[in-house]
């Protein structure tokens, strides 16, 4: 027994000893200095820290959309840190979804076409990806916005198709940089809402960065980024807000009526 439990603990990502810096002009910025770090698969993990305390850039590392100036990137037992463009590329194909603060929709196509996109390129068939594409949207909220492109929605209603093209292809991990920074309160606590509630029903590590602690409870643990360095861990389980299906169910119903 005591082997399955240590088996069942084995982290999701590890980091060790990683830093990040960068040449501006003839200045070296550090932007992160020796960060250690453990995610386990299931766990909501907030980056929490004022503007320039490093969280985006050790987010956009764990993607690997950065290169680590030192140290490891360990996810699922493999070194991202050392994979080539193409494999990295791959990898985040198969096992990453992204939302982002600016929604990054393409403007010329509808919310189906803008969710099916990472099915597209993993080669699922048209009707196929449309199919999980109009699901996802109808589990968002957006049953009704299905043809609707991202000028003709609200900044709500877009980053809930944003929500949509990260989950549609199940990956195991959710990266969610500011998801919530150009909305208003009521839509903020809908979004954190659905992405808590769609990451506990599929298993799935869900990671985000904010500077707002009110965004931060929703986590299970959260990082206190200062300097570039870790400098507390907060255990959020036995106060975090709580996300069931009842609570789901009534989101959606709720931002399906807008």
């Amino acid at each position: 027994m005591a082997e399955e439990k240590s088996v069942a603990a084995k982290p999701a990502i590890v980091i060790r000893d990683l830093s990040k810096v960068f040449i501006i002009g003839k200045e070296k910025v550090k932007a992160l200095a020796g960060v250690n770090l453990d995610i386990y698969q299931n766990e909501i993990v907030c980056l929490l820290g004022t503007s320039g305390s490093g969280k985006s850039t050790l987010l956009n590392l764990m993607a690997g959309l950065e290169k680590p100036t030192k140290g490891s990137i360990t996810i699922f037992g493999e070194r991202i840190d050392a994979m080539s463009e193409r494999k990295l590329a791959l990898f985040r194909q198969k096992n990453m979804g992204f939302v982002f603060q600016s929604y990054n929709l393409l403007p010329t196509m509808n919310a189906i076409d803008n969710v099916s996109m990472p099915l597209a390129f993993a080669g699922v068939k048209r009707s196929v990806r449309e199919k999980a594409a109009k699901k996802m949207l109808k589990l968002c909220g957006l049953g009704k916005r299905m043809r609707h492109k991202p000028t003709q929605m609200s900044g709500g209603q877009q980053q809930r198709v944003g929500i949509a093209r990260a989950f549609v292809a199940k990956p195991k991990i959710v990266f969610a940089d500011e998801p919530t920074g150009n909305l208003d309160t009521r839509t903020t606590i809908e979004i954190m809402e659905m992405m808590v509630s769609m990451a506990r029903e599929n298993h799935q590590t869900l990671i985000i960065v904010t500077h707002d602690v009110e965004i931060a409870a929703y986590a299970d643990k959260i990082y206190h980024i200062i300097d570039g360095t870790i400098s507390s861990v907060e255990d959020n389980r036995s106060k975090q807000i709580a996300v069931g299906s009842k609570e789901a169910a009534d989101i959606v119903a709720a931002a399906e009526s807008v």
